[in-house]
C-alpha cells in the first residue's frame, strides 16, 4: 500500500509540475484546454482516484481493527488534514510503526495510509481493545498545527478512556446502546448486482428510501447512457412520484460523493458486498444514489409517539446545520444530526433503529446538561462481519 501511494503521489506531483510549466492552474476548469492539458488532467484524476482507493482499504483496516467503533473514528477524523505519504517525517513514522508492529500485541496502523485517522502519525489498537495514538517527534516543535494536534490527541485520549470529555469546544459523551442495528444493505447489494447485467437498477427498499444503481462498465456509447438515465428517471417517477405529489421533502445522496471520505459513513471497503462490487464503488465504476424521504422519517417518529418540534425546513431557516429534525417526547428533547440521516441514506439503516436509540435516551430521563452524544450500537459489527 505504501509503495503504491508513493508512486501515485509522485505521478500527480509530476503532472502538477508540467501544468505549471505550461502556465496552467491545476485547480482551474479545463474547458477549452489543449489536448495535452486535458490528457494531463485525466492522468491526475486517475492516479488520485487510485491513491484514494488504496486509502479506502486503509480505512477498512482501521474500522475493523477498531471494532467498527464509530465514536473512535469520528473523533479521530475531526478536522482532518490532507494526508501525504511522501513527507519529511515518513522514515520516523515507519520506524515507530515497525516497533509497535513487531511487538505483536495488536495492530499498528500508519495513519497517512488512511483517510480517517487524522490525529497523530501511528495508531495502535492493542489486543485488549485499548488504543494508543502516537505522534512522531520532529524538529518543527513550534508548529501551531502540531500544538493543536497535541491538544486534540489529549482530548481524544481522554474521551476514549473516560467515555466523556471536551473536544472541538463542546462536551461529548459516548453512549453504548444495547441495540443491534437493522439495515437494508443486502438490498443495495442485490441492486448493484442487477446493474451489472443491464447497466442500471432501482427499487424502493423501505417506506423512506429509494435506491438507484448504475454500472458504468455497461455503457460504451453516450447514447446508451442517456437511454439508461431516461429509463431510470421514468421508473423513479412511477415508483416514488407520490412522494413529490404529497409534498414530502426528499433529499438525494450519491455514492460518488463519498469516495473521498465522510466520517458519517462507513468506507466502502467494509461494506458486506462482494469484493468486486466494493472495489467498483471505491473507484467509481459503479455508483448508487439514495433518495431519502425526510418527511417519511419524521412520520416514523410521530407513529412511535414523538412530536416533531422543528422540521428540516425550520432548522435550515435558522441556519442550524447540526440537525435535520428536532423531536420531543415528554420532557425529553433531541436534535437528530446529519450523521443519523447519512446512515439511513447510504447504509440503508432502518429509521426504527435510530428511533430506538432516542427511546433509550428518553428512558434515562430528561437532562439539563448541554453537549453532544455519540451513540454506539452494541451490535454494530454484525452489520459488517
Amino acid at each position: 500500500m505504501l509503495q503504491e501511494i508513493v508512486f501515485q503521489e509522485a505521478v500527480v506531483k509530476r503532472c502538477k509540475k508540467r501544468l505549471e510549466e505550461l502556465g496552467i492552474d491545476a485547480t482551474a476548469p479545463m474547458e477549452g484546454a489543449s489536448p495535452e492539458v486535458k490528457s494531463i488532467e485525466r492522468e491526475m484524476f486517475l492516479f488520485r482516484t487510485y491513491a484514494n482507493a488504496i486509502r479506502l482499504i486503509g480505512d477498512g483496516i482501521a474500522w475493523r481493527a477498531l471494532g467498527y467503533d464509530r465514536a473512535v473514528v469520528r473523533l479521530m477524523a475531526e478536522q482532518p488534514t490532507k494526508q501525504q505519504v511522501a513527507s519529511e517525517g515518513l522514515m520516523g513514522e515507519l520506524l515507530e510503526w515497525s516497533i509497535h508492529f513487531d511487538h505483536g500485541n495488536g495492530v499498528a496502523i500508519l495513519n497517512s495510509l488512511t483517510n480517517c485517522l487524522a490525529i497523530g502519525d501511528v495508531t495502535v489498537v492493542r489486543d485488549d481493545g485499548s488504543v494508543e495514538i502516537v505522534e512522531v517527534k520532529s524538529s518543527n516543535t513550534k508548529s501551531r498545527r502540531k500544538i493543536r494536534q497535541k491538544h486534540k490527541m489529549h482530548e481524544v485520549a481522554t474521551l476514549l478512556s473516560a467515555g466523556e470529555g471536551s473536544t472541538a469546544d463542546k462536551e461529548v459523551t459516548i453512549e453504548i446502546l444495547p441495540i443491534t442495528p437493522e439495515a437494508g444493505l443486502n438490498r443495495i447489494s442485490e441492486l448493484l448486482s442487477q446493474a451489472e447485467k443491464q447497466g442500471w437498477s432501482s427499487a424502493r427498499i423501505s417506506n423512506c428510501l429509494y435506491v438507484e444503481c448504475f454500472d458504468f462498465k455497461k455503457f460504451e456509447k453516450i447514447e446508451t447512457v442517456e437511454l439508461a438515465v431516461r429509463e431510470a428517471t421514468a421508473a423513479r417517477e412511477r415508483i416514488i412520484g407520490d412522494w413529490k405529489q404529497g409534498g414530502d421533502l426528499v433529499i438525494q445522496q450519491n455514492s460518488l460523493n463519498l469516495i473521498a471520505f465522510s466520517p458519517n459513513c462507513a468506507p466502502f471497503s467494509v461494506f458486506p458486498f462482494p469484493s468486486r462490487i466494493c472495489v467498483d464503488l471505491m473507484i467509481g465504476k459503479k455508483q448508487y444514489t439514495g433518495y431519502l424521504n425526510v418527511s417519511a422519517v419524521a412520520r416514523e417518529f410521530e407513529y412511535r409517539g414523538w412530536k416533531i418540534t422543528k422540521t428540516a425546513e425550520d432548522l435550515a431557516e435558522e441556519g442550524n446545520d447540526q440537525a435535520i429534525l428536532a423531536v420531543q417526547k415528554g420532557a425529553f428533547h433531541a436534535h437528530i444530526p446529519p450523521g443519523d440521516f447519512m446512515r439511513m441514506h447510504m447504509e440503508a439503516l432502518r429509521p426504527q433503529t435510530v428511533i430506538s436509540a432516542y427511546e433509550a435516551s428518553f428512558r434515562q430521563g430528561p437532562t439539563a446538561e448541554s453537549g453532544f452524544s455519540l451513540a454506539l450500537y452494541e451490535g454494530e459489527p454484525d452489520l459488517w462481519d
